[in-house]
């Protein structure tokens, strides 16, 4: 597992925590310990945040440095080109020319032995002549001689030709093997930068991944920021005490389906929710209040009224057990009783009913959305 995905597991699987915790909310110092909990949160989180920032500044230095080495290795390249081109140039004309040698070469190789082939059976006749006068031994002495002098002429042009044949060849095998070498060293350099090219492309991956690590580690940071933001929020509730401005922030008396839902115009007329509780459950006031009722209630069983001020009443019926007394000043999150037999869903449960000045109002409109 690289770094990077050991990082992200670890922060996601505090965050899940987190919030697991965050769900509902407690006392003023319970909040006020959370807030604490995830700015130290946060604070891990950015040092994290900048970990990778720094991985992600070396990879893309190693980039730089890499394109700099490709630089100067194409540069290297064109110029080893260029040359070679040159040798390659020269290699034709050497070609050229030693083609040119070659036909002038076999050119007096024909010359002389078209000489030989028309002068020396005239040559063999006339050594074989048994009576030879004055005139002709001088025609043929002159003759030989001539014969000789163009046969020693042609004999050094083809000697000639023969030189400078070979140095052709030698200087085309020397050109051929400057050829061969300069392709491999070539070959050697294109390789360097394919490695260069292969190393670049690993490091452009992992700024790509660490990008994508840092853009979720920066959503996760501005997730925990969030529940900060709503803490923050509730935290002033708690310490204003002001009730109207909890609206849809009221944690839940308790954790079950709800079963009877808020309707006025039903018959008989539901004025609070039916939740559906195992036995005893711990039943919580949903916001700092006092105690004005806690005893039975015909038709309601054990009921406890909390009074939040400024005419907002919650009403906390069939309890098993109340857990606190008249008068009695409860903060949010605290336990007031236990749930007990809901005769009309005929199961365990608790019916929860939120009063303005008398008036019934819906429930769920000021509960915390979690289900």
């Amino acid at each position: 597992m690289s770094f990077k995905k050991y990082l992200l597991i670890l922060s996601y699987l505090s965050l899940a925590i987190f919030l697991t915790f965050s769900l509902g909310f407690g006392s003023i110092s319970e909040i006020k310990q959370k807030i604490e909990n995830y700015k130290k949160k946060i604070r891990e989180e950015k040092k994290i945040l900048n970990l990778l920032s720094e991985e992600e500044r070396k990879s893309v230095l190693e980039i730089s440095n890499i394109d700099n080495q490709i630089i100067e290795i194409e540069k290297k390249l064109e110029q080893e080109e260029e040359v070679l081109e040159d040798i390659k140039d020269k290699e034709k004309k050497l070609i050229s020319d030693y083609k040119i040698i070659s036909d002038k070469k076999e050119n007096v190789k024909k010359e002389l032995e078209n000489i030989l082939n028309n002068f020396w059976p005239i040559y063999l006749k006339q050594k074989d002549s048994s009576i030879l006068d004055y005139k002709n031994e001088e025609e043929y002495k002159l003759k030989s001689k001539w014969l000789k002098i163009i046969l020693n002429k042609i004999n050094e042009k083809y000697k000639t030709f023969s030189y400078y044949s070979e140095q052709l060849t030698l200087k085309l095998i020397e050109i051929q093997n400057t050829i061969s070498q300069k392709e491999k060293q070539l070959a050697r350099i294109n390789q360097e930068k394919d490695s260069l090219l292969a190393k670049k492309l690993e490091f452009l991956k992992k700024i790509e991944e660490t990008r994508l690590v840092k853009l979720k580690q920066e959503e996760h940071i501005q997730e925990i920021l969030s529940v900060v933001e709503e803490l923050n929020y509730k935290f002033l509730i708690l310490t204003s005490r002001d009730f109207a401005k909890t609206k849809g922030n009221l944690i839940w008396p308790a954790h079950g389906k709800v079963k009877i839902d808020f309707n006025l115009k039903s018959n008989p007329p539901q004025r609070g929710i039916g939740i559906i509780l195992k036995k005893d459950e711990p039943i919580r006031a949903v916001f700092w209040g006092k105690v004005v009722h806690t005893d039975l209630l015909r038709g309601f069983g054990r009921v406890v009224i909390i009074s939040h001020g400024n005419g907002y009443y919650t009403l906390y019926s069939f309890l098993s057990q109340s857990l606190v007394r008249l008068g009695q000043e409860v903060e949010q999150g605290e336990i007031i009783g236990l749930c007990g037999f809901y005769p009309q869903i005929k199961n365990y449960g608790l019916y929860f009913e939120l009063r303005f000045k008398q008036k019934p109002v819906n429930p769920l409109e000021w509960l915390k959305h979690i289900f």
